[in-house]
């Protein structure tokens, strides 16, 4: 199965992407300023808090888009033990 987001979320994503990856930067930037830490790790909380939600747009267009295709072609085996597996790398992420 090579099934790819579909372009308008494709935009959504790198936007929200280009935003946490300036919001990392402003992390690197309060460490070096030595700000104080419970500041640094709200910060980075909000960052992991961002990354999990386009990791949700992600899996809901993967299951939403690319197995519901899938099923409908009638590749079941396939499709569930990719979905299996895509969940899986998502779950070992955490």
């Amino acid at each position: 199965m090579d099934c790819k987001l579909k372009s308008e979320l494709s935009t959504q994503v790198e936007k929200k992407l280009n935003r946490i990856q300036g919001q990392v930067n402003g992390i690197s930037k309060m460490v070096l300023d030595n700000r104080p830490c419970e500041d640094i790790l709200t910060q980075i909380s909000a960052v992991r808090c961002a990354l999990d939600g386009v990791a949700k747009d992600v899996m809901f267009d993967h299951i939403g888009h690319c197995v519901k295709e899938g099923l409908e072609n009638g590749d079941y085996e396939s499709t569930v033990q990719n979905l299996v597996s895509t969940v899986g790398k998502y779950i070992k992420s955490k």
